[in-house]
């Protein structure tokens, strides 16, 4: 893992050696979250290339002190997959079949060898997800991972939309309190 920081790290100063080290060391990784989110080979490369172009024009900001390079990559490669999911559903020609309830990327029951190369923050994190009523962390997981709106909540879960904000506001403030 320290690698792909420094990688990460040589990439944000135009490094292309150390790009294509990093490409390597985390496309298969990052290429399984796709497929998962994607369910479909051909949008799964798509959106892991043009992932990687945005890692590379960002790579400057990466900050290893604030997240591990891979949680940074992740969150880069989840956040265009969903922008990608969000603008297929939006085109009348194209039949995207998606159930979010499939995307199982982010559970919290880690294997023994992914548990141990976790960095701190990321554990610390989990702890204070399980400490969380359990309505709170799946509106919290819902709508942070997923992509749901309040709204999309609000009918998912039917229950009031005031109920939902009230659990994301309620549990991202106690994730802030754990987290300090």
């Amino acid at each position: 893992m320290d690698e792909l920081n420094e990688w990460l790290v040589r990439s944000g100063r135009g490094d292309a050696h150390a790009f294509q080290q990093l490409y390597e060391a985390a496309s298969p990784r990052l290429y399984s979250l796709c497929l998962r989110m994607m369910r479909d080979e051909g949008r799964a490369e798509d959106v892991l290339q043009e992932g990687f172009i945005k890692i590379w024009n960002n790579a400057a900001r990466f900050a290893m002190e604030r997240a591990s390079a891979m949680t940074w990559m992740t969150t880069i490669i989840r956040n265009h997959a969903l922008d990608k999911l969000r603008s297929l559903s939006h085109q009348p020609d194209i039949a995207v079949d998606v159930e979010y309830e499939t995307l199982e990327f982010a559970s919290l029951e880690l294997e023994p060898d992914a548990f141990a190369a976790l960095h701190e923050d990321t554990q610390l994190l989990i702890d204070c997800l399980r400490g969380l009523k359990e309505e709170q962390r799946e509106c919290v997981m819902q709508a942070f991972y997923y992509g749901y709106t309040h709204d999309e909540l609000a009918m998912r879960l039917l229950k009031p939309l005031g109920t939902i904000k009230a659990w994301i506001r309620r549990g991202l403030e106690q994730l802030r309190l754990c987290l300090s």
